[in-house]
């Protein structure tokens, strides 16, 4: 017996280490993947399971049931969020497409000089928050104390703010706005790309510019301006920042604020099961989205016009109208960035909001930057450093694994590895919160150090961001050829040393940029941190939301400036080096 324990316990680790060498050093890389996969089935189980429970107590769940369905869809206030959520997301499409697709056709299809500053311009807007563009607005368009319904109501014969910055399409406009840049990027390569053949056969019978849009481009565009409205009407439809700074504090309600407001009433005890049902619903309802997105996009081949040698991009001469065009651009920029951080710089240096005069430049004061509580802001900040750090580090640490099993591998079921990564893209992130909200309270024990916690929002954050990270590694892996991994192996070394050794140097650049990115989304992240945050585990964007919420809006205009000074190198970073890693146009 003595002989046999002794033999099985040298040749066990032979074993396992012939099993290693065998199978190429992929074990580590499957046990990461599958950690991370796993968080993201257990938090929408979570959803599912709690959203057909009568009673919800730590370690338990009660009997099936549809009563949170009932109480949820017979809530005034819950149709009423429905409404508000649908017009908030059809003006937030009209309002991306309107700006989106004219500067695509700009860049892409004239001789606009100057081409390649299009593409960074609207990379610094999208490097900006949104609820900093949200609070500069309502400094803006506030109907009691907005800047520019103040000068409205002197200048012209009415006596009531014309605009009202709280109203659903207002705010559907101002999230547009924002998402011009998403509508760019979709629209551009399908105006690169299509043959201009078709237009210049109708502009030699006689057709105009319009006409010709009208009739020849946009419908040959239709898959790509179908693909661009259903995927910004889904990030519309669960949009948080916008609808919560601006509509909030006139109780108009989208679903995303209704789901906030229900997991902390101010006079009540949370209903999670009703929580529950919202984000069920929301699920479904994105998932038909994505569906619907899928469906569009297989439908590309009945509209492809690139044939071979037939095909000879050409410009369209601008002539006087670069100018004109030059300051389209000039105002989405103004709009969606510059007048909101004037706005907000403005009203940061005054004790109430005032109309530029000379009596306001005399009220000008640093009161709101000295005042600001500093001990919860330096705490904020400590928070935000360890998830930009933290969270595109580990992201990218699962992305790598996930995307190396289905492009690399050769397992059979790694499909199944992409599938479940892609669901935090099509799944709004707000729900994975939820989930994970519903595991700290009523799964995991008291002295775990979760909830409440740094932890419990990193997990989320490093779960939403895998899609982004697998989409760019995957493309990364693909264009790396076998044969390097093949020599790799050929000379002894395993996955892990073949992938640290010869693929990581070769992936640099967009390992780079992914892990800038995913810091970024780190850093202007509030939807979710807006449900999983305490006093022990705020990060700066709910903490700003914290001051503004309690109706300090001048204080909360300064801490959004000294935060955004604070992380200014990180935004310069994503700048200097997205722009020499992507492929900006010339």
């Amino acid at each position: 017996m003595a002989i046999a324990a002794s033999f099985q316990a040298r040749t066990l680790p032979r074993a396992l280490i012939g099993l290693y060498r065998r199978n190429g050093g992929q074990w580590p890389l499957i046990g990461i993947s599958l950690l991370a996969l796993s968080v993201i089935v257990v938090l929408l189980i979570v959803i599912v399971a709690v959203a057909f429970q009568d009673e919800i107590a730590y370690g338990k769940l009660g009997s099936l049931t549809l009563e949170n369905f009932r109480t949820l869809y017979g809530d005034p206030l819950f149709r009423s969020a429905m409404a508000n959520t649908a017009v908030f997301a059809c003006v937030t499409v009209l309002t991306a497409l309107a700006f989106g697709m004219p500067i695509a056709w700009i860049v892409e299809r004239t001789d606009l000089p100057g081409r390649s500053l299009v593409f960074s311009l609207l990379a610094a807007t999208l490097l900006v928050p949104g609820f900093y563009v949200a609070m500069g607005w309502q400094f803006l368009l506030h109907p009691r104390i907005g800047i520019l319904n103040k000068w409205l109501v002197d200048v012209l014969p009415i006596e009531t703010a014309p605009i009202n910055v709280g109203a659903v399409p207002v705010m559907g406009i101002i999230q547009g706005i924002g998402l011009v840049p998403l509508a760019f990027i979709m629209m551009a390569p399908a105006f690169r790309n299509m043959d201009p053949a078709l237009e210049e056969g109708a502009q030699v019978h006689g057709m105009g510019v319009i006409a010709r849009i009208r009739k020849i481009s946009l419908p040959l565009l239709t898959p790509s301006i179908a693909a661009a409205s259903i995927y910004v009407f889904a990030i519309g439809f669960a949009a948080f920042d916008i609808p919560a700074f601006l509509g909030l504090g006139n109780k108009t309600f989208t679903l995303s604020t209704f789901m906030y407001v229900k997991t902390q009433p101010l006079d009540a005890l949370p209903d999670y099961g009703v929580v529950g049902s919202i984000a069920f619903s929301m699920m479904l309802f994105a998932l038909a989205l994505t569906w619907w997105y899928l469906r569009v996009i297989r439908q590309g081949h009945k509209y492809q016009v690139i044939s071979g040698r037939n095909y000879r991009p050409t410009r369209l001469q601008l002539g006087r109208w670069k100018l004109a065009a030059w300051g389209y651009v000039a105002l989405l920029v103004t709009l969606s960035l510059l007048l909101p951080l004037l706005t907000l710089l403005w009203a940061s240096v005054l004790p109430f909001l005032m109309v530029p005069s000379a009596a306001a430049f005399g009220a000008m004061t640093t009161d709101n930057y000295t005042n600001i509580p500093w001990k919860g802001f330096w705490g904020a900040i400590k928070n935000s450093a360890i998830l930009i750090v933290a969270t595109p580090t580990l992201a990218s640490l699962a992305g790598i694994a996930t995307s190396w099993i289905v492009t690399r591998s050769r397992m059979r079921g790694a499909w199944a590895f992409d599938l479940v990564s892609f669901l935090p893209h099509v799944i709004p992130n707000l729900i994975f919160a939820v989930g994970a909200l519903l595991i700290g309270l009523f799964v995991i024990p008291a002295f775990v150090p979760f909830y409440g916690t740094v932890l419990i929002v990193l997990m989320v954050y490093v779960v939403t961001t895998l899609p982004f990270a697998t989409r760019m590694y995957n493309s990364a892996f693909t264009q790396v050829h076998r044969e390097l991994d093949e020599a790799g192996y050929v000379s002894g070394l395993g996955a892990l040393l073949v992938l640290w050794k010869i693929l990581r140097p070769l992936m640099a650049p967009t390992m780079l940029y992914a892990w800038l990115w995913i810091a970024l989304l780190a850093y202007r992240e509030l939807t979710m941190a807006a449900l999983l945050v305490s006093r022990t585990n705020l990060t700066m964007p709910v903490y700003i939301w914290s001051v503004w919420d309690t109706g300090n809006l001048n204080q909360a205009a300064a801490v959004g400036l000294l935060t955004f000074m604070v992380f200014s190198p990180l935004v310069l970073a994503y700048f200097i080096f997205g722009r020499r890693i992507l492929p900006w146009s010339d």
